[in-house]
């Protein structure tokens, strides 16, 4: 927080009671003076944590860390006040001075990249403390160790101000630092206030730093494990013996316990605590001649009761800040081998796709209405006795009469006598053969342009038919380079929560590429998050409102629940006389929070058109959810239907609406399909296609007609089959969507379906849809 931005909030909190008479604290403000005032007394207390006989660079530290807005400031009044009341004059000078010239340098040149670095003000700091160090120093002369204590005292101000830096980053806004660099620097602030403590004497040698620090080991053991355990343990143990100026006794005595406490994780508190006291009595009797006091088992027992008594939820809460969280993020490893083996199988699909558009041509077979007469002549006139006559003297005048027979021919689909000139079928001797030999010939070439075409068309729909295979492969595979982003925050208040609730669950929180939340969880406590009462609380720890994706035996998925719902109707009635309706719909919703409504016609009515809408609401509703696009889907069921149609010889209408219950935006795609209207306050909309009917497009995409909407809460949608009515005569349906106040979406769809129901001479179906805000 730069000065400008303290000044202005100060500025405004004093002009307040002008206007208003009173002054009222915003939440913004008290979290401001909070956060102050842990910084004054962090720094306070951290300014009188001595080390090496007489060094104590804590304070120090913490202003270095702490930065130069108003938490600087006051971690510099803090440290100051710290350094005078508890260290001797000299000695509290020379922190105190290196305190302000800490702060000094962080406000004079708060605007300069470089001190914006991670590593620059522990280095500034480190520095500043050693000028003063030296300064002084050099005053009472240099020995040996007064030169090693120099170093490491410079060396511990710069690397507890980085510590100190990852501890204080939530509390200064600071960018989010990594799990372990968070847990080294509340181990390490933790350490130094424990320093602090250790000489405040509860009853003779009972030390209270070092029965905190028994409490936070036990505290660290029992949530965090053996790893936790132990790595506190030493910390702690370690922090206890620069206080006491001794051998590493306790951080062999706190880690050693800590490591056996820490196979109890998850156990009962009062198994997890005499585990502790077991361990650490057992150090101490190792040790009993070494330097121990025999306070320590005094100590061990008081912070065990301590461990006891506190309140479990403040002990999880503890516990997760002082043991390094799970990580729980995704093994991308064998999603990206899947990833690299749909795109080569999609291209190898796209080359082949490719090599058979290149390969396939026309077949070489005389489909030519010419060759019919050639084969005709080879099979009538080979052995006639007036062949050279007929086909080499008068060549001409037999060219020319069949040229002439040939129009009348090809428009009837067969030869008759009277298509010939008079002269050329007086002179054939063999006349009535050969039109029949001719309307043979006819006949094989028809069959042979119907061949060609079907070879056409099945070689172009098998081609298609790959290029969609190898589009969807590589959509697919598009779909999952699209990584999941941690989200650091939502993930570290998830873990608390879940601590707090005493669940074993390692979670992890992410976002997708549209930034929506994800979560992640594996643990035997999973079942339990499903509950109505835990998703509201886990949705209101993230600050979004959660759902269930998928759940497991261990384990559970859950995405962020869409602010908009969709009300839905459907009504349908059959043709009078048919056991069935040839009307098919349904209405689904994707986990990617798209909603879809289908509606399909088949051609006619009775159980063949029911067959084919059926048909096509499963294939279409299939593809859907296996997260193909929507054009996609429709083009490759176009080409199924029509390939489908050489035998059946049915087709079907779509009426198909995709929309994003997230931002309210929609696509709407026909195919043949009867009107569909869109509500919108007092406003009816209708949009009408002109594309034909699935199996007749034979799967273009360019095929179908596509409206793209953005609706609203309030907002309804109505889709009908052609039974319903007339696209030309609607306005009484048009009239009646008009007055439907949204209440009940399936009464207006029974309504529709059943006007005029003498006259229904067609199926009829209706669907409505009506946009609502989530609750």
């Amino acid at each position: 927080m730069t000065a400008k931005t303290i000044y202005s909030k100060l500025s405004g909190l004093r002009r307040q009671p002008q206007k208003t008479g009173q002054a009222k604290l915003s939440t913004s403000a008290l979290l401001l003076a909070a956060e102050t005032g842990i910084h004054f007394l962090l720094a306070a207390v951290l300014a009188g944590a001595v080390i090496f006989e007489d060094s104590a660079p804590f304070g120090v530290a913490l202003v270095g860390a702490a930065g130069s807005g108003l938490c600087g400031g006051a971690a510099l009044v803090g440290a100051c006040f710290g350094a005078m009341t508890t260290l001797g004059f000299s000695d509290g000078l020379r922190y105190a001075s290196a305190a302000i010239l800490t702060f000094a340098v962080a406000f004079a040149f708060y605007d300069w990249k470089v001190l914006r670095r991670p590593w620059a003000m522990p280095v500034v700091a480190g520095l500043l403390s050693a000028a003063t160090g030296f300064i002084v120093q050099s005053q009472w002369g240099w020995q040996t160790a007064d030169i090693i204590y120099f170093v490491l005292e410079t060396a511990l101000t710069g690397a507890a101000a980085w510590a100190f830096r990852g501890a204080l980053a939530p509390v200064t806004g600071r960018a989010a630092t990594s799990p372990t660099a968070r847990l080294a620097g509340t181990t390490a602030l933790l350490c130094a206030c424990l320093v602090a403590l250790a000489p405040l004497r509860l009853h003779e040698n009972i030390s209270l730093g070092r029965i905190l620090a028994v409490l936070a080991v036990v505290t660290a053991a029992w949530q965090g494990g053996t790893s936790a355990g132990a790595l506190l343990g030493a910390a702690a143990g370690l922090s206890m013996d620069l206080a006491g100026q001794g051998i590493p006794l306790y951080a062999m005595a706190y880690g050693l316990s800590g490591l056996a406490a820490g196979t109890c994780r998850g156990r009962s508190r009062i198994r997890t605590a005499l585990v502790y006291t077991l361990a650490n009595g057992a150090a101490v009797l190792w040790t009993w001649n070494r330097g121990l006091d025999r306070s320590v088992l005094y100590e061990i027992l008081l912070g065990g009761a301590v461990f006891l008594l506190l309140p479990e939820g403040l002990l999880r809460r503890l516990g997760t800040c002082l043991s390094l969280e799970e990580g729980g993020s995704v093994d991308l490893r064998a999603q990206r081998i899947v990833q690299q083996k749909l795109e080569h199988t999609s291209q190898a699909f796209r080359a082949l796709y490719d090599s058979l558009r290149s390969a396939f041509h026309t077949p070489d077979n005389d489909n030519d209405v010419a060759t019919v007469f050639d084969r005709a002549a080879g099979r009538q006139c080979r052995g006639c006795t007036l062949r050279d006559r007929c086909w080499k003297a008068d060549y001409n005048t037999t060219f020319n009469a069949l040229n002439d027979a040939t129009p009348a021919m090809v428009e009837r689909g067969r030869a008759e006598a009277r298509d010939f000139p008079r002269h050329f079928a007086d002179r054939c001797i063999h006349f009535p053969d050969f039109v029949a030999v001719v309307n043979e010939e006819l006949t094989a070439l028809f069959y042979r342009r119907q061949y060609n075409a079907r070879i056409r068309e099945s070689r172009a729909a098998v081609c298609r038919q790959y290029a969609q295979l190898s589009d969807l492969l590589g959509e697919a595979a598009a779909e999952l380079s699209r990584e999941l982003t941690p989200d650091p925050s939502g993930d570290r208040r998830l873990r608390q929560r879940l601590t707090e609730l005493g669940l074993e669950v390692r979670s992890a929180v992410y976002r997708d590429g549209r930034g929506l939340l994800r979560v992640e969880a594996e643990g035997p406590d999973c079942a339990a998050l499903a509950r109505p009462s835990r998703l509201k609380d886990l949705s209101s720890t993230l600050g979004v409102p959660l759902r269930v994706e998928l759940e497991g035996e261990s384990s559970l998925s859950l995405l962020q629940q869409e602010p908009l719902m969709a009300v839905a109707g459907v009504a349908a009635r059959k043709k009078s006389g048919e056991t069935v309706s040839g009307d098919a719909g349904t209405y689904f919703k994707r986990h990617d929070g798209k909603l879809y409504l289908l509606l399909c016609d088949g051609m006619g009515s009775g159980p063949d058109a029911n067959r084919e809408s059926t048909l096509a609401v499963r294939l279409l509703e299939q593809l859907l959810q296996a997260g193909v696009d929507a054009r996609r889907a429709l083009a490759t069921l176009s080409s199924a239907l029509a390939l489908r149609g050489e035998e059946t010889g049915g087709f079907t209408t779509v009426d198909l609406l995709q929309l994003d219950l997230f931002t309210g935006e929609g696509e709407l795609y026909k195919l043949g399909a009867a009107p569909t209207y869109i509500k919108k306050g007092s406003r009816v909309e209708r949009l009408s296609g002109k594309s034909l009917p699935a199996g007749l497009a034979e799967g273009e995409v360019s095929a179908l007609d596509q409206f793209s909407l953005r609706l609203n809460p309030g907002d309804c949608v109505l889709m009908v089959s052609d039974g319903v009515c007339s696209p030309t005569e609607d306005g009484w349906l048009r009239e009646q969507f008009t007055r439907f106040d949204g209440t009940s979406p399936k009464d207006l769809a029974r309504e529709l379906v059943t006007q005029d129901m003498k006259d229904a001479t067609d199926d009829r179906t209706a669907l409505v849809v009506r946009i609502d805000k989530r609750a």
